[in-house]
């Protein structure tokens, strides 16, 4: 069973997040903030490798600071996560910034999409590809 760490202080939107990944059939887990989702992911390396038990990591930027989300999937992804990493943050809302975005986050974090909280806050996940 494919496995999605979900990191955001939100309850409404890890809800909305969490229920349209188990309709895909993984199993959910949900951190409240960037340290507990650092912690979730470190201790999910037990593989013999080294890598993650999860497949996918979606985070929201903004919870115990302003940027704190941004940098624990940039340390995740300099740690070497080889799965999907996805931001959902309401400043993609904000005209402009996914199209500046899409240039600087798979580079910055190796992010492969990005969800607008608009949708989501209505239970509607769009998962907007980021092409690199």
């Amino acid at each position: 069973m494919k496995k999605v760490l979900i990191v955001d202080d939100n309850d409404r939107y890890a809800d909305n997040l969490k229920a349209y990944y188990s309709k895909l059939g993984y199993e959910c887990s949900r951190a409240y903030d960037a340290r507990e989702g650092w912690n979730l992911y470190s201790k999910s390396k037990s593989n013999a490798d080294g890598s993650s038990d999860f497949d996918t990591i979606v985070t929201d930027i903004t919870m115990e600071t302003q940027t704190s989300g941004l940098w624990m999937i940039r340390r995740i992804h300099k740690d070497g996560f080889s799965g999907t990493k996805i931001i959902a943050t309401t400043g993609f809302d904000v005209f402009g910034v996914m199209g500046v975005s899409k240039f600087i986050l798979p580079w910055f974090a190796g992010i492969s999409f990005m969800i607008p909280k608009v949708p989501l806050k209505k239970g509607e996940v769009v998962l907007v590809p980021i092409q690199s």
